[in-house]
């Protein structure tokens, strides 16, 4: 269905549309266009060299960003105004052509990813069900944690307040915060995703949100969407939201800890291909090959999942952050969690991701690393109940740093093979400047321990 087609659907209340794509680092962008100045083919153009920065040249920069029209949806708050998701383009040459893919576009490397598990499992699956696969899904769920603290709040300080806690899990809110958190789940509802609960996390100022489950380019739709509301209606109620990994030491940073599972649709229905009631536990083989391959590139993948300098002070031990790589049912030490073992529910939560990673880019490269897992037949190691913030001896640990992470994304043959080497390329050029940046900073602490 055409973008204008669309519009009509919604009425003539509807005077503006706001163009919404990520930069490879997940930041959101975006070009608000008057209904009635939309262009025939519904698309818009951009700078390339100005959303992606220098890796685009400016005598190449000319791009255009396609709408998704099934992401078009109008803003709860503000009902003149609809939004959709859009991916970028290169622009055609001439009228003739067809608009050329940019390869740094974070939400097309997630659908090829995506489109890659037809191919790594049509045949597997054929032959372990006996019938014929009608179509296969990566669902993912994540679950958002960030601060929210009211406007009048000195921010700058946040790491010195000696207030903050770990005592805030599940107390109930405040109400101008309660408040505000319905009014996120509410809006949440232009996602058409199914809206999971709201609570308070462990630390002071701390909440979290969850999305339920669904298939992994919509859900990361949706990620992108949620922190896009909770920053806007944050504004609004004169309050302020962020998404920052750790804010203070020896309480928990935010992290988003992110449920995965495969599923494939026969004419019967949908089946979790992660349960076989004949495992032990449950756990089929796909889902046993998934999770190792988790494990066996968790260190390659960190540096997208966990992208920013601040994210490793986030992951430390003693703060419900995975350091250690294994896995365990219910081992809220361990990088991967198993749930609802023996159950049709049964799926992984990968525990390492913080809110401040590009969804799309960071879904594909969990998935990458579970389809790499399926691939290789990797054996998936026993579970192990060790308390790894204090046992941890001989275990794999995930990078200590950026930089480290960096060097380790780089050096993936799995990455490059299946996100591309201009993304790989991409994204250690960008993070190596920001951690060169930071590193190079003088901080109060700095001066305290060393003057």
């Amino acid at each position: 269905m055409l973008l204008e087609e669309k519009l009509k659907e919604l009425g003539k209340e509807v005077v503006w549309v706001k163009y919404h794509l990520t930069d490879i680092q997940g930041h959101l962008r975006e070009v608000s266009v008057r209904k009635d100045a939309i262009s025939e083919e519904g698309y818009t153009t951009t700078d390339g060299s100005s959303v992606f920065g220098k890796i685009i040249l400016p005598t190449e920069s000319d791009m255009i960003i396609i709408p998704d029209v099934n992401t078009l949806m109008v803003l709860p708050w503000q009902k003149d105004t609809a939004r959709v998701i859009c991916d970028a383009y290169h622009s055609p040459k001439s009228e003739d052509e067809q608009p050329e893919p940019f390869l740094g576009c974070p939400r097309s490397i997630l659908s090829s990813v995506e489109k890659s598990i037809d191919k790594e499992l049509t045949e597997k699956v054929s032959k372990l069900y006996e019938k014929e696969p009608k179509k296969f899904h990566a669902h993912f769920a994540p679950e958002l944690e960030f601060i929210l603290i009211d406007e009048k709040y000195p921010y700058e300080s946040i790491h010195k307040d000696e207030r903050l806690n770990n005592k805030n899990y599940f107390v109930p809110p405040k109400q101008k915060v309660d408040n505000f958190l319905k009014q996120v789940i509410d809006a949440l509802s232009i996602t058409n995703m199914k809206r999971e609960k709201y609570h308070t996390e462990v630390t002071t100022y701390q909440c979290e949100i969850g999305i339920g489950h669904g298939n992994a380019k919509k859900v990361a739709d949706a990620n992108v969407t949620l922190k896009y509301i909770i920053k806007t209606l944050a504004e609004m109620n004169g309050m302020h939201a962020s998404f920052i990994p750790k804010f203070k030491q020896g309480v928990n940073g935010s992290g988003m800890h992110v449920h995965q599972n495969l599923a494939v649709t026969f004419d019967d229905g949908e089946h979790n291909l992660f349960y076989n009631k004949s495992s032990k536990d449950g756990l089929s083989q796909i889902g046993s090959n998934y999770i190792a391959g988790l494990l066996e590139h968790a260190e390659e993948i960190t540096a997208i999942t966990n992208p920013l300098p601040i994210s490793y002070k986030r992951l430390v031990p003693g703060c419900e952050a995975p350091t250690y790589i294994a896995w365990d049912w219910q081992n809220r030490t361990a990088l991967c969690r198993g749930h609802s073992p023996n159950t049709k529910k049964i799926r992984v939560e990968y525990r390492a991701p913080d809110p401040t990673c590009n969804p799309y880019l960071a879904f594909a490269a969990m998935l990458s690393a579970g389809l790499e897992g399926i691939e290789k037949n990797i054996e998936l190691p026993a579970p192990s109940k060790r308390d790894f913030y204090h046992d941890n001896e001989g275990v794999k640990e995930l990078p200590g740093n950026l930089g480290n992470a960096l060097e380790l994304m780089n050096k993936s043959e799995m990455l490059r093979k299946r996100l591309g080497n201009f993304v790989v390329d991409t994204l250690y050029t960008l993070g190596s400047a920001t951690y060169k940046d930071y590193s190079s900073q003088i901080s109060d602490r700095d001066i305290e321990l060393f003057f």
